[in-house]
């Protein structure tokens, strides 16, 4: 294994700001190893095939295998009942390129480059979960569906951000986003395009492989297809409230509804909920399709299947409506987590179990490598085969061109930054899961220990980071994101 500093370049430290030089007070004992620690020493299973599934703005609390009353997932409740199911997962942020490069790589943005917001993406440097299997002679296969993530090239010809290391890498989106106008590709083309791309690599005879399909849906605007709503609301009548919001000119969900999310005049929050739920049915069905078509052709014996999500989405909670990238409250950084090996009676887990372990998104990393046998570099993260350590510390920061709004969890509390009052609150989230007490004054000694922790980590992360690949070499990507409105703050 090579040492988790191999891989990184120096950087000249910046000045402190202002949420860290306050952040240096008294502690209370809290490992500050992210990850770099062991899980228990279970022996790890192996497995002909991985499967990554990841889907678009879904927070965990809106499926039905996380507690949420409405119909929204039944494919996914039944990967859940066959499998592990993490109720205490978190993004490393709350915007997709550096959620997404966390899970790719098992580091957290900063070491990665992959910041502020969407607006650089890692570099050749950086070494991608993609890049090792395919080094093992092991087929890798992606379908994304978000435009953020396509493909891309420094200025050097050399590939960069996420498609780093993919035999293929579908990114064909043909379809127009509402408002924006940004490309994306929904839940059944995609849900095609795997089978295709599985139909192309099983006529060449390869049945091992590592296939990362991404879910555009339920990312807004919020227009799930007729069926959907019907599966949900008895003829499709969607529910109706008395509140009433204001609709937004700009992108931000702040107190509105957000410019790119508005539908028409449209300004009940409660429809805007529905059709949220309504396109996370639609995208499940789509997910169902795939698992289908995997299960008729006998690839899910000896596989391992993992889900999960970039980063969750604002439903009203702390006045921030339909959007992300925003806050580090809970609801835009928990996310699902979901392990699940049909074929295999050799995973430490019994179907249908549940682990209250704080788990993240650089836990993907050496989960999938131990599933394949192989050995990578040192990272953040730990194989979630051999079990999620007891006690550790996970960061769940936004990096915006304003500076760093930073939390972090020890998986029963969580501390979170406020920018506009500069202070930090410390919430329960066994008591309060929505993050609506602060107990800050209450227990300043724990408060104190996580910030510590999280100002540690900062300061080595700022010492030694990969600059990433800023968007600029894209000519045509460039002068997208500034049509879209991303030359400042971002929200995808």
């Amino acid at each position: 294994m090579i040492g988790a500093m191999g891989f990184l370049s120096r950087r000249r430290a910046e000045p402190r700001p202002r949420w860290l030089t306050r952040a240096l007070i008294g502690s209370l004992p809290i490992p500050l190893a992210l990850a770099c620690s062991p899980g228990s020493e279970q022996p790890s299973p192996r497995f002909e095939r991985v499967i990554l599934l990841t889907c678009d703005t879904l927070r965990a609390d809106r499926l039905g295998c996380y507690g949420y009353e409405r119909s929204t997932t039944p494919n996914l409740d039944a990967l859940a009942r066959g499998g592990l199911t993490f109720e205490h997962a978190f993004a490393s942020a709350p915007m997709t390129t550096p959620a997404v490069s966390s899970v790719m790589t098992g580091r957290l943005p900063r070491e990665i480059g992959a910041v502020p917001g969407n607006r650089r993406v890692l570099p050749p440097e950086a070494v991608t979960l993609a890049e090792v299997i395919a080094a093992a002679g092991i087929p890798t296969l992606a379908v994304v569906s978000n435009w953020i993530l396509h493909e891309r090239a420094d200025e050097a010809g050399a590939r960069v951000g996420v498609a780093q290391g993919f035999d293929v890498f579908d990114d064909e989106m043909e379809r127009q986003e509402r408002n924006r106008g940004e490309f994306e590709r929904t839940a059944r083309p995609t849900t095609q395009a795997a089978i295709s791309r599985l139909e192309e690599l099983l006529v060449q005879g390869d049945e091992r492989f590592f296939l990362w399909v991404h879910y555009q849906d339920p990312h807004g605007p919020y227009e799930p297809p007729p069926g959907a709503l019907r599966e949900l609301f008895a003829g499709g009548a969607l529910p109706r409230s008395a509140e009433r919001l204001a609709l937004g000119t700009s992108s931000k969900g702040a107190g509105q509804i957000p410019a790119y999310q508005a539908l028409a005049e449209e300004r009940d929050p409660e429809v805007y909920r529905a059709l949220y739920d309504a396109e996370i049915r639609h995208f499940d069905a789509e997910l169902g399709r795939l698992l289908g078509f995997l299960r008729a052709r006998g690839l899910l014996d000896d596989a391992l299947v993992l889900f999960t999500s970039d980063h969750g989405e604002s439903m009203g909670e702390h006045d921030h409506w339909f959007c992300h990238g925003e806050n580090v409250f809970r609801e835009q950084v928990s996310v699902p987590l979901i392990l699940s090996a049909p074929g295999s009676a050799a995973v430490h887990w019994k179907p249908g179990e549940r682990s209250s372990a704080l788990a993240g998104q650089v836990d993907v990393f050496p989960t999938v490598l131990a599933a394949l046998g192989l050995e990578g570099p040192d990272v953040r993260g730990v194989s979630l085969l051999a079990g999620a350590p007891a006690e550790r510390i996970l960061p769940q920061d936004l990096f915006s061109p304003k500076g760093l709004v930073p939390a972090v969890s020890d998986g029963r509390h969580r501390a979170v930054w406020s920018a506009a009052s500069e202070t930090w609150a410390l919430y329960d989230l066994e008591a309060d899961p929505l993050e609506t007490r602060d107990l800050s004054s209450e227990d300043p000694a724990r408060l104190a220990a996580l910030v510590e922790a999280h100002a540690e980590l900062h300061l080595e992360l700022n010492r030694a980071a990969l600059e990433g690949s800023d968007l600029s070499v894209d000519v045509e990507g460039e002068g997208r994101l500034r049509a879209l409105g991303y030359s400042g703050d971002e929200d995808d």
